[in-house]
């Protein structure tokens, strides 16, 4: 809590001199094809990091409530599309490579889709004995095993055979209509290239290329799924 407070002191002071860009936007619109500058003027003369500032200010506010919350997962959940956070101590970081979250979510949201993981459609069910299925509306594209701690609200996945019994570690974090589960960037991008295959979906991941290299240079970036519950 600490922690958290302290960034949004950070943001604060950052946003009354969001014209000070840090050297990653520019990297962060190369990797996402935009300009190397990101830090267009509006006609009320604020910048789009004062707004990506205001809006990962409003996001950590929501962080801080939304841990004083309860979360009951088993049950089906309506996949509603990718949850992604960064956490950072570097605020400059943490604001530029929010400039771009949506547009990663989008392709990463794209990507999935060629699984069956739709957003509307797709569900995740977390059933009472610990197991745990993800499906479209015609078939199963993962199963396997999870545990839950309510108090620490910590999850950890693990597939079964056919995803090599891969393990993914994450969090689950209540929202105001549902719940993200977050996990490494890194593993959520490993389970997506994996699930492509065992969906036999292609072979094509140049979308998660451009994503995993953002990836690489942001620490502390997360990805998963937001769920409703159905």
């Amino acid at each position: 809590m600490k922690k958290i407070l302290a960034t949004i002191s950070a943001l604060v002071l950052i946003a009354s001199v969001a014209n000070a860009q840090s050297g990653l936007g520019g990297l962060l619109g190369s990797i996402f094809g935009g300009n190397k500058t990101e830090n267009t003027t509006s006609q009320d003369g604020s910048s789009t990091v004062a707004s990506a500032a205001e809006g990962l200010l409003g996001t950590l506010l929501g962080t801080v409530i939304s841990k004083t919350v309860p979360v009951s997962l088993p049950g089906t959940w309506t996949y509603n599309g990718i949850a992604s956070a960064i956490e950072t101590e570097n605020a400059l970081t943490t604001i530029a490579a929010s400039t771009y979250k949506e547009k990663l979510e989008t392709k990463l949201d794209g990507y999935l889709q060629r699984i069956g993981i739709v957003p509307g459609v797709a569900t995740i069910t977390y059933n009472a004995d610990n197991t745990f299925t993800i499906a479209s509306t015609t078939k199963t594209i993962a199963s396997g095993t999870y545990t839950y701690d309510t108090q620490s609200k910590e999850i950890v996945m693990k597939l079964g055979k056919v995803y090599s019994y891969m393990t993914m570690e994450g969090t689950v974090t209540a929202t105001a209509k549902g719940v993200q589960v977050l996990f490494d960037a890194n593993k959520f991008l490993a389970f997506a290239k994996k699930a492509i295959k065992v969906v036999g979906a292609g072979k094509d991941n140049s979308t998660l290329n451009t994503v995993a290299k953002l990836s690489d240079q942001v620490t502390g970036l997360q990805l998963g799924f937001d769920m409703v519950k159905k």
